[in-house]
């Protein structure tokens, strides 16, 4: 498997496996609209030639915002603002799809607190592990819990309207998704807790009810697949559980899974090679498999390819910092 070769994902194709991963920019305006900045750190992307951009997380619900400047798909009124940056690559040919998230507690700026409509929620009053210890989020009911799936779709709707050509839901990196997979920050004991069959169920409805919604749209699942490193003792969310989770969310009718860290976040020593080889053979051959992290130089992405840890190869600060540097891996393979 060569990693400029191309590749089809339900209605896409992909001139190659390389996907511009995505990479919070903070460049939006505070009403979570892209901005020339944000149009910047798109072109730089495109320079690298790769065959998927996956943009940034966009907050499906004001209280799922992690910044202030963070890109929001919430409502109707910021579909307009986003469609030159879909422009931007529907023009180079390039597929681009939207990162859907709510952040739960992982609330990374603190002015979002001064906010007085704003609420940190997460599935348990349990603070988040690499966020302020003080701060306690409020837990969601379930009838809260039961709206979440359609916010999803609601945001997804309106990046599809937009112009983009697909969405990918942010299930990793101790976000609020992830915050329920885990079982350090998942203590309920209804139906969304418990053994990884309930700890996955809001996971596994938002890719439903968005797949059912949309039948032909593109839709990807970034995967948290453990909450400890490959090669640390296990603690929390295992990547056994993970697989569990990838095979379900295959017959659901995902159309590939992005590997990365939960709670342990996505600055692996050594990558997440062994996570993404073990989930690319528990869906076997149903789904392609990326895997994104710590890859910096060709020799790393096609290894990880010929060990058949993954198909696609995510690639993400690189492209910003040195994006010349991406490009001249299509000479090392020719």
């Amino acid at each position: 498997m060569k990693l400029f070769e191309p590749l089809e994902i339900r209605n896409l194709r992909l001139e190659s496996r390389l996907v511009a991963a995505p990479l919070a920019s903070a460049s939006c305006t505070p009403e979570g609209v892209p901005t020339e900045r944000t149009l910047e750190a798109g072109r730089k992307a495109l320079s690298a030639r790769p065959g998927l951009v996956v943009l940034e997380h966009h907050a499906v619900h004001p209280w799922g915002r992690v910044r202030v400047r963070q890109l929001m798909l919430d409502r109707d009124d910021v579909t307009e603002g986003h469609r030159p940056l879909a422009g931007l690559f529907a023009e180079a040919g390039v597929p681009a799809v939207v990162q859907l998230n709510h952040g739960g507690s992982g609330v990374a700026d603190p002015d979002l607190f001064g906010d007085p409509a704003f609420r940190m929620v997460a599935p348990s009053p349990v603070p988040h592990p690499g966020r302020d210890p003080g701060r306690i989020p409020e837990p969601l009911s379930e009838g809260q819990i039961r709206e979440l799936p359609g916010f999803f779709v609601q945001a997804a709707r309106r990046a599809r309207e937009a112009g983009y050509r697909g969405v990918q839901v942010h299930g990793c990196h101790g976000y609020l998704l992830g915050q329920f997979l885990s079982p350090l920050t998942n203590r309920r004991t209804d139906r969304y807790g418990g053994d990884v069959r309930g700890r996955s169920r809001l996971l596994l409805d938002v890719v439903d009810a968005v797949r059912g919604a949309f039948p032909d749209l593109p839709l990807g699942v970034r995967l948290g697949a453990a909450d400890s490193f490959p090669g640390e003792e296990p603690r929390g969310l295992r990547v056994e559980e993970a697989c569990a989770v990838a095979r379900e969310l295959a017959a659901l009718g995902a159309d590939w899974i992005a590997v990365s860290g939960n709670l342990c976040g996505y600055d692996a020593p050594g990558g997440f090679g062994p996570y993404a080889g073990a989930i690319r053979e528990a869906v076997g051959k149903r789904i392609p498999v990326e895997c994104t992290g710590g890859v910096t130089s060709y020799a790393r992405a096609r290894e990880l390819l010929d060990r058949g840890c993954c198909d696609l190869v995510g690639v993400g600060r690189l492209l910003l910092s040195d994006p010349a540097a991406a490009a001249a891996w299509r000479r090392d393979e020719a």
